[in-house]
């Protein structure tokens, strides 16, 4: 499932929140990334900035993450990822992700660009010839992926999808914030020129994506939030406007869902994407301003921290 991979304009892999090729990462230690919690009466609402994508032997169930998932019996995220919206992706994708009949990338690329693009699609076992009538947004999430996960592209899965294993397995209710169309049309944004631009950087940057993404994953992995929004926000320099489409505008979007389940008198856990979460205009800052008590659950031993008032 293709979950917010963001928009080529702001760089593909620069901010694939968090995308790791299997293998690459080493942890040192235990994991820590960051929890959020807010109470109020009877209700209990866990906010958890997640990486989509991991490998299948990165370790980042923190006891504190543990006990939040044990707690919790709502569980909330930003799409289904069952097989109907898998179905309507995949709808969408036909509709919305191929060339005209006579078009091809061949045409838009100059030979090293196309050739650069072929290898890498090559060493992930892919057959280029299939992915020529691709429109540049999606050959850039298709080539993106492939590049960082060549050798396990066909398995790929990450912290949502631990999750909401979990819930489905013991009869948990599920919400979502978005729909499947919501997220799918932000990749879609711009005319193909500027997704041709956009592609064609890509290919030159992708060898510095790769070694940012893991910089990304080894932040979020200690838990360090301020760092991780200050990369993302220099992922955005200059891409104000995507940044707003694609993180911000969606942030607020979600602030009345998550005040809802404060309502609730039960406990719930939210997971979004990670880029979603710190920074003035991330999650935990917008429920600051929104009058909500949040308060950063202590990790290893930590002691719990108040969060408004400060970038969290």
């Amino acid at each position: 499932m293709i979950r917010l991979l963001t928009a080529p304009v702001a760089g593909l892999l620069a901010v694939l929140l968090a995308l790791l090729p299997a293998g690459v990462l080493a942890q040192s230690s235990g994991p820590s990334p960051a929890l959020w919690r807010i109470r109020d009466a009877d209700s209990t609402v866990y906010i958890f900035g997640s990486l989509h994508i991991l490998p299948q032997s990165f370790k980042w169930r923190a006891p504190e993450i543990e006990d939040a998932i044990a707690s919790s019996d709502i569980f909330v995220f930003e799409v289904p990822v069952d097989d109907e919206s898998n179905a309507r992706q995949k709808e969408f994708i036909v509709k919305n992700g191929l060339l005209p009949r006579g078009a091809s990338l061949r045409k838009v690329l100059n030979r090293i660009e196309y050739e650069t693009y072929s290898r890498i699609l090559l060493g992930a076992g892919l057959k280029p010839e299939h992915f020529t009538r691709y429109r540049p947004w999606l050959a850039a999430v298709i080539v993106g992926l492939a590049y960082v996960h060549r050798r396990d592209l066909a398995m790929l899965s990450g912290v949502d999808d631990e999750i909401i294993e979990h819930a489905q397995s013991g009869g948990k209710e599920l919400r979502y914030l978005e729909t499947v169309e919501d997220q799918m049309k932000l990749l879609v944004m711009g005319d193909d020129l500027d997704q041709v631009r956009a592609l064609k950087r890509q290919l030159v940057s992708l060898p510095k994506a790769a070694m940012h993404t893991e910089d990304l994953v080894h932040t979020w992995a200690q838990g360090d939030m301020e760092r991780f929004a200050s990369l993302i926000e220099r992922d955005f320099a200059g891409h104000v406007e995507a940044q707003d489409l694609l993180i911000s505008n969606r942030n607020r979007a979600w602030v009345p869902s998550v005040a809802e389940l404060l309502r609730s008198d039960r406990t719930a856990m939210v997971t979004v994407g990670a880029a979603h979460v710190g920074g003035p205009k991330g999650l935990i800052s917008l429920l600051c301003a929104a009058g909500h008590d949040v308060e950063r659950v202590g990790m290893n031993g930590a002691p719990d921290a108040e969060s408004c008032g400060r970038n969290s």
